[in-house]
């Protein structure tokens, strides 16, 4: 027995078989899936909990604006197009409009974060948003009684912002003129309209009512492309953003495309991300502040490229509190001398402090009863689902409060004694349809189903604070120990070893849920039900149409083609079966607009969510130049970049090679033809990119435009691929990404292949199992991890959870016909991408995702993929590419790509030797 042990032991000491323990962060629902339980904790798609202290109710989805009466007895919220009266004694909400169709709409055409209450208790002020106008509410009968409108003397597209009450008068935001404008209440008229700095978004004024303080969320003042018109911009706008963020050439402006594009000026200037101070009693600027930490700057080695995103403002008597939700802290302005006396950092723990994620948002600042000081400042944390509570004598976070998932506004009762709480996203979405799904009143699409919250909790004492704190820090993460025998191709840790997989391809595709593509295949926890993309499918569509009296166009009723047993999305359910895949994957975004951020490692932070939940017009030729405003749905925005960026960024500081195709490509306005081609969509506002990727991203790669086929992609990417780094002397990135988006649908086109929504997932699918069978064909295979998601789940129904989505990998060393029940978000995946290309963890969800280990093998695997092909009824791909006057060679697609020439092998080799000797 002594011999065996002894043996076992020097076994185990051997170089490269001996066991290493590692100590990692990972979500405390990793083992679990996405529930909503309101009595207990609800798992969210980030496997992170929620349990939201105090009394919660349900609201409507998306509160971004709070405001309580005078009296403590009442509190409204404000949606998009919908606000809440909330009754705070008996905490209950009243949704305007009603479900039933009894209360009429107060919003009808949108609203944006303001909202004021009168000092009658019972009058609303509303942001009325896009419309430019301020709405007059009453919340006894319940309806709109006037209305306000910011255009006019000279200003016209007003987008109406935060506003506030100050005694007879409004004090409003206009974004889209950059402007604060002053309203007398008595006569309805407009006294002043003061310049703001770019997109003004957060407005505060001093308990002596003698200044304003404007926060300024926007970065840049985009300009109109030279030379487009709304009648030529298919052929003028540019094919391809003409520079990158933060450079010479976007200060300065470029030549491009045969024009002289201007540049945006410096994103230090005053105007950029600011906190403006306004004498209400001159009508004058009087001093700018550039709050948190500025573009350029150097924290740890890592170059900063995010500005602050100052959102918010609270005032004291001395000082106001700026939350800069890229920095994670708090800048302090002394208002009398006009300096900036210092910043609070918000750590929340030692094991998470390091890395960002915790974009504070909304702001309470109650004064202290005895002495009128301020000694507490309360902090929303939009992305780490708490409320901080700072001990301002000491600039430290006292504790934690647990809210909902993305707590955006904190207000104090009048009596001190009660916090009061909105969270955009409650307690998650949870199933939106199923066997046994009840159709709720809101609908079933993710953006309605995923309700908000409202929490009303009492001021915590210190003892019950430190229960609260450990239960926020609980909710978030736990301490697990990994041993790591050195097998595994997933490293536990970045640079803790080397991975056997050198490459990774990142495919990208759009909008489905996991049942309604894989919910049939048995392995996995699916609804066959929901699988409207699966096998055996029944299709119907209208024959034909008609014209009726009134000359619209009208469906015959009654008349139905049935297609029956078809097979719409074979490739993804061969890879699943062939590869291994998870049925307890999620994504973390609602929408486009989140999940391109997600899925490249950026967390939206204000502006993201508060435009999201939105609706605004991009108006190129406007007056207003906030009406050229950055709201991209499928690209990241200067005023998005997270405060070290995201995975470019981190590639680009760890010197890891890569190569985009299509992502980021979508962009405000953005124009998308069947002929734009270069890049997917061309720009008629000139908006610039990421700097870490704009050189190594593809000028003949279609990004997002379902107009164009999948499979006009596909030939692109082949093309570049086998000219660069099968034939061409360069040598495959270690990252590439690849969007393929058509599974996202759109409108039949049958004239072009597309008779059908299901034509485009068909398109899809062939597209991604013809990228798998050329990939695993190539010499790079060997080594190669193939990686497929989506960006969002909105296109689709889920019996699990709305934000269930597809999770698949491939490769020699992914596990053969394997699923994985383990949770998994995109911090999941941008950890496993991390872990094995030895790149550091750049926020906080990395560094606590889930460790996807069991996806691997240590004894590889290296048959390839061979492709499907999609039932002709539902798509036929030559008709798609007829356009474009292709026809697709199968038998060349089938046979891969051209195999390793011996002659060029054999120069390689030597040529190696000759760089390296």
């Amino acid at each position: 027995m002594h011999l065996f042990l002894l043996f076992t032991l020097l076994f185990l000491s051997l170089p490269g078989i001996a066991q290493r323990t590692y100590t990692t962060l990972q979500v405390p629902g990793r083992t679990e899936f996405c529930r909503i339980d309101t009595t207990a904790q609800s798992i969210l798609p980030s496997g992170r909990y929620v349990t939201p202290a105090g009394q919660t109710i349900r609201i409507a989805n998306d509160p971004f604006g709070l405001t309580l009466s005078p009296n403590g007895q009442r509190a409204v919220s404000l949606h998009d197009g919908i606000l809440t009266v909330l009754d705070l004694v008996k905490l209950k909400g009243t949704r305007i409009p009603d479900y039933a169709g009894t209360i009429p709409a107060a919003l009808k055409e949108g609203s944006f974060l303001g909202v004021a209450f009168a000092s009658d208790n019972r009058t609303v002020f509303l942001s009325n948003g896009d419309k430019g106008r301020v709405l007059i509410f009453d919340t006894d009968q319940l309806r709109t009684t006037d209305s306000i409108n910011l255009d006019g003397n000279g200003y016209t597209d007003s987008f109406t912002s935060d506003l506030l009450l100050n005694g007879n008068e409004l004090l409003v935001l206009d974004r889209a003129n950059f402007r604060l404008v002053r309203i007398n209440l008595t006569t309805k008229q407009i006294t002043a309209s003061i310049p703001t700095g770019r997109q003004p978004f957060g407005l505060a004024i001093s308990p002596d009512r003698r200044l304003a303080f404007v926060a300024n969320v926007g970065l840049y003042a985009y300009p109109k492309v030279p030379g487009v018109t709304k009648t030529n911009k298919d052929t003028m706008a540019l094919k391809f953003p003409p520079y990158a963020a933060h450079t010479k050439e976007s200060a300065a402006g470029v030549e491009v495309e045969g024009r002289r594009i201007p540049g945006l000026g410096s994103p230090l200037a005053d105007e950029a991300m600011s906190v403006w101070t306004v004498d209400l009693r001159t009508n004058k600027v009087i001093s700018r502040f550039k709050t948190g930490v500025q573009i350029g700057e150097m924290i740890e080695e890592a170059e900063v490229v995010g500005g602050a995103s100052p959102n918010s403002v609270v005032v004291g008597n001395r000082y106001a509190y700026v939350s800069n939700a890229t920095n994670d802290n708090i800048s302090v302005i002394d208002y009398k001398t006009k300096k900036l006396v210092g910043s609070i950092p918000l750590k929340v723990d030692p094991k998470l402090d390091r890395y960002r994620g915790l974009m504070p948002f909304g702001l309470a600042l109650p004064l202290d009863a005895t002495d009128n000081s301020e000694k507490t400042l309360y902090v929303a944390l939009l992305a780490f689902n708490a409320v901080a509570v700072v001990d301002l004598p000491t600039r430290r976070v006292r504790g934690l409060i647990p809210t909902g998932w993305g707590p955006t506004r904190v207000k104090l009762s009048p009596d001190q004694k009660t916090l009061y709480i909105l969270s955009a996203r409650g307690y998650g979405a949870g199933p939106n349809g199923g066997q046994g799904f009840v159709k709720p009143p809101q609908g079933t699409y993710i953006g309605d189903i995923q309700l908000g919250t409202f929490q009303a909790v009492p001021v915590p004492d210190a003892a019950q604070l430190a229960i609260y704190t450990k239960q926020v820090l609980a909710n978030t993460y736990q301490t697990v120990t990994v041993s790591d025998d050195g097998k595994n191709p997933l490293p536990v840790l970045p640079k803790s070893r080397q991975s056997p997989i050198k490459h990774i391809v990142y495919i990208t595709k759009e909008n489905r849920t996991y049942d309604e593509v894989l919910g049939q295949l048995p392995t996995g926890r699916g609804d066959s039900t929901l699988a409207r993309f699966g096998v055996g499918v029944t299709i119907k569509s209208r024959l034909s149409t008609t014209r009726g009296t009134s000359g619209r166009t009208m469906d015959n009723q009654g008349d139905s083609v049935r297609i029956t047993a078809a097979d719409i999305m074979p490739n993804h359910r061969r890879i699943a079966q062939q590869f291994a895949f998870s049925d307890n994957f999620y994504c973390d975004s609602d929408a486009s607009i989140h999940g391109h951020h997600w899925m490249l490692g950026t967390i939206p932070n204000e502006w993201v969510e508060a435009n999201a939940a939105s609706a605004g017009r991009l108006e190129p030729d406007s007056k207003a130049p906030g009406r050229r405003f950055p709201k991209a749905s499928g690209a990241i925005d200067p005023e998005d970049y997270n405060e070290i960026g995201g995975l470019w960024e981190a590639f680009e500081r760890a010197n890891v090679s890569l190569y985009n195709f299509g992502q980021a490509n979508e962009y405000a306005g953005a124009v998308e033809e069947w002929t734009t081609t270069s890049f997917g969509a061309a720009q008629s506002v000139v908006f610039p990119m990421p700097k870490a990727v704009f050189p190594h991203t593809s000028r003949d790669f279609a990004g997002y435009n379902t107009n164009v086929p999948d499979q006009y992609r596909m030939e692109q990417f082949e093309r570049e691929f086998t000219a660069k780094w099968l034939k061409g002397k360069q040598r495959l990135p270690q990252f590439v990404t690849v969007q393929i988006p058509n599974d996202h649908g759109a409108g039949p086109r049958p004239t072009v292949g597309y008779p059908y929504l299901h034509s485009y997932m068909a398109d899809n699918d062939l597209a991604v199992g013809r990228m798998l069978h050329f990939l695993s064909r190539t010499k790079y295979w060997k080594n190669m991890l193939v990686i497929i998601t989506e960006d969002d789940p909105q296109g689709g129904v889920d019996h699990i959870d709305a934000h269930r989505s597809l999770l698949m990998m491939a490769g020699p060393y992914v596990k053969r016909g394997y699923v994985s029940h383990r949770h998994a978000n995109f911090g999941s995946i941008l950890k496993t991408m991390y872990n094995i290309l030895g790149v550091p963890y750049v926020n906080q969800y990395d560094l606590t995702a889930s460790l996807l280990q069991d996806y691997f093998t240590d004894k590889p695997d290296y048959r390839p993929y061979d492709i499907v092909f999609p039932d002709a009824r539902i798509f036929d791909p030559q008709a798609a590419m007829k356009p474009y006057k292709k026809t697709i060679d199968w038998r060349t697609i089938q046979k891969g790509p051209q195999m390793d020439d011996r002659a060029d092998q054999r120069a390689e080799h030597y040529r190696q030797q000759l760089l390296n000797p």
